[in-house]
């Protein structure tokens, strides 16, 4: 008996352990077609940075003089420069009116979801002898709470409209 409920556990962790292992891979990112040049181009960025990285723990450890590492260093900046330029062109090309449009709309969607600001006054007093005694009343926000001056029109904290 023993021994079957010792081989049921036994079994039972296996499972356990050896499970994600034949789970279908999930991607936590959503599913996003990516442009394959920028992909390429974000890669070379990344490699450029590990070269730099490198070259310094080079130099840190006597393989590079100090002369080669600084030639070596600016040639790898210039590259990963161009190549930051060939990132931001490449992100403006695809930045089209159609792909704006689908941003639009999905904030336009997120702010019907949410619930809308509170339409009442964002004046609150610390309390009935403040107030008697003139100094002037606290204000707070009424989104979030926070503490606000006089003069502001919107939440330094937030962003909420006061009124």
């Amino acid at each position: 008996m023993w021994l079957l409920i010792a081989f049921l556990l036994l079994l039972a962790a296996t499972v356990a352990i050896l499970a994600p292992f034949f789970r279908a891979a999930t991607s936590a990112a959503p599913d996003v077609d990516v442009d394959p040049t920028l992909l390429a181009l974000y890669n070379r960025r990344d490699q450029l940075y590990q070269a730099i990285r490198e070259a310094k723990f080079d130099l840190d450890t006597g393989k590079l003089s100090p002369e080669d590492y600084e030639r070596h260093v600016a040639n790898l900046k210039r590259q990963a420069a161009s190549v930051l330029k060939a990132i931001d062109r490449r992100q403006a090309a695809l930045a089209t009116a159609e792909l704006d449009a689908q941003v639009e709309e999905m904030v336009r969607q997120e702010r019907k979801s949410r619930p809308a600001f509170s339409a009442q006054p964002a004046m609150a007093t610390l309390s009935a002898s403040a107030g008697a005694t003139g100094t002037s009343a606290a204000r707070y926000c009424p989104q979030c709470g926070a503490r606000v001056q006089a003069k502001d029109r919107f939440c330094p904290a937030c962003g909420a409209r006061l009124l």
